[in-house]
């Protein structure tokens, strides 16, 4: 922050990538306006260099004239107001996190918006951490929905759920590779399989990489999946259908993304830290990370073309 003595150079470096934690219960545009607006106040707080001149004739016009600079008051921030404002940013998202979801949120801030566009055509897996609870059903899955169905749930021991999450997690695989449309036992399946992981050519289709249980304290329980092009719904529905799996109900309490691709929960700003010099230091340290691994905005793997 030493270097960046004026606004205009602070503002100047503030084209990157910045990951940040979202909060529960906001919105990304909630989000991407407290960014900014956090912004325009530090960088207006710091020097802007010299005010203007403008060149001004004194004199007479029938004697000598003097040509003398005066300051220019269209300069003046009494005048023109604040030297930055919010529709000088340009600001989007690498991925979209649903409004009652939190965690790691990639943002692309002047020219990192071309950043954020490839990272969302690469389609990097994320991680979330899905917690629910046990013994009641909403009809929107989620813990805000209207209760509709209430069961026992004593007999759930940590060895079932472990036993069904792995039975889901192999029929995700199954499907995934299905639909790539090749032979299961050929040598192109073998091919594919080895080239990474398999995701689809359709943004809208949801691929489970991987499911687990992590935590049981019934009746409450957390699961760590890995997956592509997931959405927050899905996910509530994963929950519910693991208590149906299980001959009971379940319902879930709350989604936290725990990684995208490179980035996890060390590199996402708090809210506390959404200020210039934290997030100047951010940008460096996510174009590190992009410097580090060239491939991943345009990973290396098996595409279904579906």
């Amino acid at each position: 922050m030493a270097k960046l003595c004026t606004g205009a150079l602070a503002y100047k470096a503030l084209n990157g990538l910045v990951c940040v934690y979202k909060p529960p219960c906001v919105t990304i545009k909630q989000v991407q306006h407290t960014i900014i607006t956090h912004l325009c106040r530090d960088l207006n707080a710091l020097p802007n260099g010299p005010q203007e001149k403008r060149v001004e004739i004194i004199g007479a016009t029938n004697e000598p004239m003097s040509v003398c600079l005066v300051p220019n008051y269209a300069d003046n921030p009494l005048a023109c107001g604040p030297r930055f404002i919010n529709e000088d940013f340009r600001c989007s998202w690498a991925t979209h996190l649903g409004f009652f979801s939190s965690g790691v949120l990639l943002l692309g801030i002047n020219e990192g918006t071309k950043l954020t566009y490839l990272l969302n055509t690469a389609r990097l897996p994320r991680a979330y951490k899905l917690h629910g609870q046990l013994g009641k059903a909403t009809d929107t899955y989620f813990w805000n929905g209207k209760t509709v169905e209430r069961s026992m749930h004593k007999h759930v021991s940590r060895e079932k759920i472990d036993r069904v999450v792995a039975h889901m997690q192999a029929a995700h695989q199954k499907a995934m590779y299905e639909l790539s449309g090749v032979h299961m036992d050929s040598q192109t399946m073998y091919d594919l399989a080895v080239e990474g992981p398999i995701r689809p050519a359709n943004s809208k289709i949801p691929v489970l990489y991987g499911i687990k249980c992590v935590h049981f304290d019934s009746p409450n329980f957390t699961l760590e999946i890995h997956a592509v092009n997931e959405y927050e719904k899905y996910l509530w529905t994963l929950v519910h259908d693991l208590g149906v799996q299980l001959k009971t109900s379940a319902h879930c309490t709350g989604v936290q993304c725990i990684r995208q691709g490179k980035f996890d929960l060390e590199y996402a700003l708090l809210r506390k830290h959404w200020k210039l010099e934290y997030i100047v230091d951010n940008m460096n340290r996510c174009r590190k990370v992009l410097e580090e691994n060239e491939n991943l905005m345009r990973p290396i793997s098996a595409v279904l073309s579906i």
